[in-house]
């Protein structure tokens, strides 16, 4: 497959994670800067925060996050702490591996 293909419309990519005897979606977070120029005085925190969780999140249920992407737009972040984007899974993933993954988040954040 080549790597385009997966970030414009490859429909077979659904980054995916075992955890017990369940497959759910991996996550990812966007952090917004003001790598752009528009004023995001607080995005520091926000990575931060986001770091909390995903720290957790691998000792936890190691795999269900990928990489955090850090991003030059602000993403309407600016406008509270620890605004972030939790993008879930892909094109290929199903519904219901997304919403798995949304059950481990959701201990992520009840530990956090």
């Amino acid at each position: 497959m080549i790597f385009t293909e997966m970030l414009f419309g490859d429909s077979s990519y659904a980054p995916t994670v075992k955890i017990g005897e369940e497959y759910a979606a991996q996550l990812m977070f966007v952090i917004g800067s003001n790598g752009s120029g528009n004023k995001h005085d607080n995005w520091q925190k926000n990575l931060k925060f986001a770091i909390k969780i995903q720290e957790k999140a691998n000792k936890l249920y190691p795999g269900l996050f990928k990489p955090i992407i850090l991003r030059n737009s602000r993403y309407n972040q600016n406008l509270a702490n620890g605004a972030s984007i939790i993008e879930v899974g892909a094109t290929g993933n199903t519904l219901d591996q997304c919403l798995i993954s949304m059950k481990y988040l959701a201990r992520v954040l009840k530990e956090i």
